[in-house]
């Protein structure tokens, strides 16, 4: 029931491209860090993280349904026959 939850709440941020506004937020976060208060640097480094693990996340998940099925029964020769005496 909890891991159904998740993924429902990943597809909605999937669908809202939620981990650009991240990384874009995160950024934009430091920056002002370096410029006036350190400590805003520190906490804006966080959506950056969260937003990269989203990005490798659907990256992962686009190779997994990308993956071609191989029937090793094919590619490799019958295995010779015994003969029974």
């Amino acid at each position: 029931m909890f891991s159904k939850k998740i993924l429902e709440y990943y597809k909605i941020l999937k669908d809202k491209k939620i981990d650009n506004m991240l990384i874009s937020v995160g950024i934009l976060g430091v920056l002002i860090g370096f410029v006036s208060i350190p400590i805003i640097k520190e906490i804006s480094v966080w959506p950056i993280l969260i937003g990269v693990c989203l990005k490798l996340y659907n990256y992962t998940e686009e190779i997994e349904r990308n993956i071609v099925p191989y029937d090793f029964n094919k590619l490799l020769p019958p295995p010779p026959k015994k003969k029974s005496k």
